[in-house]
């Protein structure tokens, strides 16, 4: 690894782990049933707009970079449309859009996909707005035969994500979440705040949202990646 290399990995993450210290203090992980997450508490209270101002910084950072694959989104397209038409998508926590244009891409006449990103600069990017992902949208309802996202990580309460993002899913559609190693409980920080087993991702969410595990899509590479496919029955 050369200098410039051990550089940037020295210091990314520095400014949003910098704005948790000066308003929380030391970065506390509790660990959990199953699952390790960062507390977003001062005083027993928790802090909403110290997490909302570390994901902004973090996507800021990040802004240009790529994590979702293409073919990833492809084979998750195609597992969705042996099972059935697919006419609406919903990603989480996209912020630049590749996801949605990657799936257009992978499903011609798509009527519909939305991105989500918590950042102001979700207005940049076509087919994004600015949104909370633990928050329910009404119109959302059992609207998208796909929910998709690798960004669950940045949840400061999952067990209340899993429910939002199960009320979106329409009868018979599909959530797909990835997992790397980037999703572990090793892996925690001030950004990704909240880490768990690929297994412990599967029983959780079955656990939360009675959605069924139906498959894992695997798709190998410098770093595997794992879909976990739950259907809404």
């Amino acid at each position: 690894m050369g200098i410039l290399s051990r550089l940037k990995k020295l210091f990314a993450g520095r400014k949003e782990k910098n704005v948790y210290l000066e308003r929380l203090g030391q970065v506390q992980v509790q660990a959990r049933d199953g699952y390790k997450l960062v507390s977003y508490e001062k005083d027993g209270v928790f802090d909403y707009e110290t997490y909302r101002r570390v994901q902004e910084e973090g996507n800021k950072r990040k802004l240009t970079s790529v994590f979702v694959l293409e073919n990833v989104i492809r084979g998750i397209a195609e597992y969705a449309q042996a099972k059935g038409p697919v006419r609406h998508v919903l990603c989480h926590g996209t912020r630049n859009a590749a996801e949605q244009g990657y799936f257009r891409a992978a499903i011609p006449g798509l009527a519909e996909v939305i991105g989500t990103e918590i950042s102001e600069t979700a207005t940049q990017f076509p087919d994004t707005i600015q949104w909370d992902f633990h928050e329910m949208n009404p119109d959302w309802a059992e609207r998208f035969d796909i929910v998709y996202s690798n960004s669950w990580d940045h949840s400061y309460d999952p067990e209340k994500l899993f429910s939002v993002w199960v009320s979106c899913v329409a009868k018979g559609g599909i959530m797909a979440l990835e997992h790397t190693s980037r999703h572990e409980p090793k892996a925690v920080n001030a950004l990704d705040p909240f880490g768990i087993t690929e297994s412990g991702l599967r029983d959780l969410v079955c656990k939360q949202t009675g959605m069924s595990h139906e498959t894992t899509l695997s798709f190998p590479g410098k770093r595997e990646r794992h879909i976990l496919i739950f259907r809404k029955t």
